[in-house]
């Protein structure tokens, strides 16, 4: 058989197992036995072994699993990927409502919305070009997440190739990759050691597995909700139509996706899957609404990392009764000390709890807690626990004092003014401030130096090793070799830890350390876990400063008139840049080679940092996209208009905005013409 016929052949027989894996994991129909399927497969398999020259990406062999990774390569998104704003009470929602009411000049009544279950699993970023899986990656941090394509690719229910030919040539989906409760159950049957606490759990550790083959004997699967880039653009209207195109894509969709009316409707929805959440056959933790405009989407546009045009109303967090054991002062890297309170171990939502916080001394007042107490407990946002009341008090109970030093330096504390928490003041010295700071400084989002655990960094200042970030570059063989962790028991837990740093070990911390000597500006200032500094903010000053030495030398209205810095943020910024400790500890770091990357390099001062405020329908971009072109060249972006705005830009069917501007006097510029200025 001649080689175009063994091509024709193969690719009529991918075609054909692709749409019998559609049929099968998306909807439901399989049109084949088993049996039929493993001869079709078996064929597949016999003619690329023969030609492993013919294999290629969409290939349906390629879901078995490939050779283990040694670790996850990062991929910046095509777009954000952006997250969710929660409300719990029918009251948040109505708040939700009215906001959306105001921006978009319609009754939130007559607003209709696309509903659809929360769930709880790993979102996850899949790019096709010309239809087909080109890489998969997790969140991440929104901007940047893991390529975990391989794993990806043994997932049945996800197309390898998209179905049809009416799909644009470069387009990012977004969805969630889960596990059904049946599936959680199979897998820890099957698991003799390790048990995973919940679905989500499993389903995230299975996903970052560096051996695909292992992850295709897991029972992973994934709906689709929404795209990202996607070019050239389709011409959609709604959530809804998107829904159907992804469908008819040959993603699988939530059979539970609903189109309502108003708050009553979103509410109606909730009220009627909450009360056949248990029959769901996977995991839920609320209901996402969303605005089904496409039109309407974009006019509402985002705030930070967050659409609004969309919200997650989340279902009451499991609750469950245990007895307050002891309470101890926990301190953070800003020097806050947090009440915690040790707990009798109990089970929530999956989890042995067994110490929740306090949040702060006015909350321990106003609940009225004792230590002794029965009291009411739950996993916040199904997450960190927390007390909610006390259920029964104990005569012998014992009441919960602010301690009058530090629990871990022993130096003073002192009540910040209209706050209601106190502060070690020992701010360079205090040994718990100091492993706070570091373990901030090597985390993921900021430096990403992978193998220096909370531990190890714990016992490095405990033995005087290191005293801040800048001691991580001063690190040898020497002075981590044979290196013991030990801890105390815990009160909590019971369990020691006693490990031991080998060679290799070593070797990986210094290499980690290494490795990371050209990082984004971004990642750097976020590192230094300046107050009321996230990684929103820290990717603003990246954007306007450019360099350290220009945030050094920035004024406080430098800062005050950047986006989403408010005062507070800004005066934090200020300080932190004039405080000796923070200026030493930055050079020290710098000296030892540290080098930006510049990630942004069409980054201009075009717009010489002019504020700039977005009204009516855009044609070219949404609000989003193009608020990141206006901070890109240099300018700021607004919601409100004001005497400091420089100037409107205009889309069709403008809003209120218009009118204030014109009043104000403010400079207005349409559409068309802005991006003439920008070179767009």
């Amino acid at each position: 058989m001649s080689t175009k016929n063994i091509k024709n052949d193969l690719k009529k027989l991918k075609t054909k197992i692709n749409l019998l894996n559609h049929k099968y994991y998306v909807l439901d129909e399989p049109e084949v036995s088993d049996y039929d399927f493993d001869i079709l497969f078996k064929k597949l398999l016999s003619i690329e072994e023969a030609h492993p020259e013919l294999i290629t990406e969409d290939s349906p062999s390629q879901r078995v699993g490939s050779k283990p990774l040694s670790k996850f390569e990062s991929v910046i998104h095509k777009e954000q990927m952006l997250s969710l704003n929660n409300v719990f009470h029918s009251s948040d929602l109505k708040l939700y409502m009215e906001r959306t009411q105001k921006i978009l000049g319609i009754k939130y009544d007559d607003l209709k919305f696309s509903v659809e279950p929360k769930l709880d699993g790993l979102a996850i970023n899949l790019l096709y070009i010309n239809g087909v899986l080109d890489v998969a990656a997790t969140r991440g941090d929104g901007t940047t997440g893991e390529n975990v394509t391989n794993n990806i690719k043994t997932i049945g229910s996800i197309p390898l190739k998209l179905i049809g030919k009416s799909y644009p040539e470069t387009l990012e989906v977004r969805g969630e990759v889960f596990i059904s409760k049946k599936g959680f159950q199979d897998i820890n049957a099957k698991n003799n050691e390790k048990k995973f606490a919940n679905p989500r759990n499993a389903a995230a550790g299975s996903l970052r597995q560096l051996d695909s083959k292992v992850v295709a004997k897991r029972p992973l699967d994934a709906f689709f909700y929404t795209i990202g880039y996607c070019s050239p653009k389709i011409n959609i209207k709604t959530q809804e139509e998107l829904l159907k195109k992804l469908s008819n894509w040959g993603f699988k969709i939530c059979s539970l996706n609903e189109i309502v009316i108003g708050q009553n409707g979103c509410e109606t929805y909730y009220n009627n899957i909450a009360s056949t959440r248990n029959d769901i056959p996977y995991e839920i933790d609320g209901i996402v609404y969303k605005v089904n405009s496409l039109d309407y989407q974009d006019e509402l546009g985002a705030v930070s990392r967050a659409p609004r045009w969309a919200i997650a109303h989340k279902f009451p967090a499991e609750e469950k009764t245990t007895i307050i054991k002891n309470v101890r002062f926990q301190v953070g890297r800003t020097g806050v000390l947090t009440p915690v309170a040790s707990l009798e171990p109990v089970e929530v939502g999956g989890v042995i709890v067994s110490n929740a916080t306090l949040h702060n001394m006015d909350e321990v007042i106003k609940k009225n807690i004792n230590i002794g107490d029965k009291v009411k407990i739950r996993r916040a946002g199904d997450v960190i626990p927390e007390i909610i009341s006390v259920v029964e008090k104990n005569k012998k109970s014992k009441k919960i004092k602010f301690p009058e030093k530090c629990p871990e330096c022993g130096s003073s504390v002192e009540k910040v003014e209209d706050m209601a928490f106190i502060k070690c003041v020992n701010k360079y010295k205090c040994p718990a401030q100091k492993k706070g700071s570091i373990i901030h400084f090597v985390s993921k989002k900021a430096m990403d130096m992978q193998g220096i655990g909370d531990k190890l960094i714990a016992r490095l200042v405990d033995e005087g090793i290191i005293n801040n970030s800048s001691d991580l570059y001063k690190l040898n063989e020497d002075n981590l070799r044979n290196f013991v962790i030990n801890t105390t028991v815990r009160e909590d837990t019971g369990k020691e830890y006693d490990i031991t740093l080998g060679e290799k070990s070593i070797k990986n911390i210094l290499d980690s350390i290494n490795s990371k000597k050209k990082v984004n500006l971004s990642n750097f200032i976020y590192s230094l876990g300046i107050n009321e500094v996230g990684e929103v903010t820290a990717r603003n000053l990246a954007i306007k400063f450019k360099k350290m030495d220009n945030i050094f030398n920035a004024d406080y209205d430098q800062f005050i008139n950047l986006k989403d810095i408010g005062p507070v943020a800004a005066r934090n910024i200020y300080n932190f840049f004039r405080e000796k400790n923070n200026i030493d500890n930055i050079n020290s770091i710098l000296e030892s080679g540290i080098k930006f990357i510049d990630k942004d390099k069409n980054i201009t001062n075009l717009l010489n940092n002019q504020i700039y405020v977005i009204t009516g329908k855009l044609k070219k971009f949404s609000r989003q996209k193009l608020s990141e072109n206006i901070i890109k060249n240099g300018g700021n972006v607004s919601n409100s208009v004001s005497k400091k705005t420089y100037a409107l830009i205009l889309g069709d069917d403008p809003g209120s905005k218009l009118e204030k501007a014109e009043k104000l006097g403010v400079k207005i510029i349409n559409e068309e013409d802005f991006y003439k200025i920008i070179k767009l």
